[in-house]
């Protein structure tokens, strides 16, 4: 039997399911229960991960685990349009047994952690980098557990905080044995090997973008050291993983540091594909960076490029201008990466000519895959307390809060109507897609790199025209 239940709740239907580029949608098994479990193990307690994307039937299979396993506590980690669903799961596992002490964990529980215990049949709410608090909770009384706030006797209490971890070396490996990786052996968009693997360089991102949520990791920039990160990556390549995806905020933040990995990875002669999955900064990059990258095993690099008008990058607070991201491309492509940009509409002080500015550099790029998004201004973010203080937040129900759903229900623009955002967001699909330039390019690229029938393929499973 379990002492503790780590459960994912089905992100793919509930953010994904109605996504434009449905072959791009990622199942792979998460880093962060893979991290949270790795400490209890340590000190010989028993956990199990449960990730429900997998299950057709996710409240049967869940009844079933919970009564085979009976654990002490069970634990979800969430981001904002999860909470409902994790909410609702929740509820069954208090259903079959009260006895057991919900957890919950992630973004938006840090952010409203009083709200969640208020409103949820969830007892402890873990706050911030929460790395040891299961294995903290298996072992100590509740009011002896740094980072949490919790229920008692109809009572909200507050722990101390933990301090974040400066010396992210220190960190045991993920448990990534946990998972049966032969059921994420899927085709993807996003990796050109199957099973990937998520991997964690560095933490916190200096910059100040106000549409980011810093909550968890916060500003300081704690990097793991070379040596560390290609360890991992072996122990990774080890437990099956074919591909790595890095997922910090900000992979390039320190240059040389990023550089130093890639020469380690070359020095061992590690063979394998990666990219960095979260988007690089492009004011952080050069050539020899791109270089290395490459003959690491590196095939695409991701930009968060965000917008094609230099008002509104500023408006941001994005810290780079049109020419930095020009400039990274244009190396990137020189040193053969294939090119993925990051690019959103409807950011504040949006207009019609600034959402076209976007379309049209995002082809002048000539990126190799694009991805658009209408903006959606998240909890615990610079741009949401500004927009709801404005009157524009017309909902708290938090299960609204997706990129992939209709936003018109979660606020109105302060500078556009619904009209005009949803004309520009199906015009920059269709205008880049279609371009005879980027079909081209997919084409030659796709032969040279030898996955032109899985392109093919991603192709036709995409919603063009909703």
């Amino acid at each position: 039997m379990a002492d503790v239940i780590l459960i994912c709740p089905p992100y793919s239907r509930i953010i994904y399911g109605k996504a434009k580029i449905k072959a791009g949608v990622p199942i792979n098994p998460l880093l962060n229960l893979a991290l949270l479990a790795s400490p209890p193990i340590k000190a010989d307690f028993k956990p199990k991960i449960l990730d429900l994307n997998l299950i057709d039937d996710c409240d049967s299979f869940l009844r079933q685990e919970i009564r085979n396993e009976k654990p002490k506590f069970a634990g979800f980690t969430f981001t904002t349009p999860l909470f409902q669903e994790s909410t609702r799961l929740a509820r069954i596992i208090k259903e079959i047994d009260a006895n057991i002490k919900l957890i919950a964990g992630g973004p938006h529980a840090t952010t409203f952690p009083e709200e969640i215990l208020e409103n949820s049949p969830f007892d402890i709410v873990a706050v911030g980098e929460s790395d040891f608090v299961i294995k903290d909770l298996l072992e100590l009384p509740i009011e002896n557990v740094q980072g949490i706030v919790f229920k008692k006797d109809g009572a909200i209490v507050r722990n101390e905080k933990h301090k974040r971890i400066d010396n992210l070396d220190t960190l045991p490996f993920p448990a990534w044995h946990l998972y049966d990786l032969s059921k994420y052996n899927k085709p993807s968009l996003s990796n050109i090997a199957s099973p990937p693997g998520y991997l964690e360089t560095s933490r916190g991102c200096p910059w100040n973008c106000v549409f980011c949520n810093k909550n968890i990791h916060g500003f300081k920039f704690r990097m793991k050291t070379p040596e560390r990160v290609v360890d991992e990556i072996e122990y990774m390549l080890k437990a099956g993983f074919k591909e790595i995806n890095l997922i910090d905020d900000t992979f390039n933040a320190d240059i040389v540091r990023a550089k130093l990995i890639c020469e380690e990875i070359i020095k061992r002669g590690i063979k394998f594909p990666w990219h960095p999955n979260n988007g690089m900064r492009v004011d952080r990059v050069d050539r020899e960076l791109f270089s290395l990258m490459k003959r690491s095993g590196c095939y695409t690099v991701s930009f968060g490029l965000e917008s094609g008008n230099q008002t509104i990058l500023n408006n941001i607070n994005k810290g780079i201008n049109l020419e930095q991201s020009e400039q990274a491309v244009r190396l990137a492509k020189l040193e053969g990466m294939e090119t993925f940009g990051f690019f959103m509409l409807g950011l504040p002080g949006e207009t019609e000519k600034t959402m076209q500015d976007t379309i049209n550099f995002a082809k002048r790029l000539k990126l190799d895959v694009a991805k658009f998004n209408i903006t959606i201004p998240l909890p615990g973010t610079k741009m949401f307390n500004e927009w709801e203080a404005k009157g524009s937040i017309k909902t708290k129900d938090w299960s609204k809060y997706n990129y992939y759903s209709p936003y018109e229900d979660i606020y109105d623009h302060p500078t556009l109507s619904h009209d005009i955002l949803n004309k520009y967001y199906r015009k920059a699909f269709l205008s880049f897609y279609f371009s005879p330039s980027l079909l081209l390019r997919r084409l030659v690229g796709g032969i040279k790199r030898k996955t032109i029938i899985r392109d093919i393929k991603l192709f036709f499973q995409t919603n063009w025209l909703s």
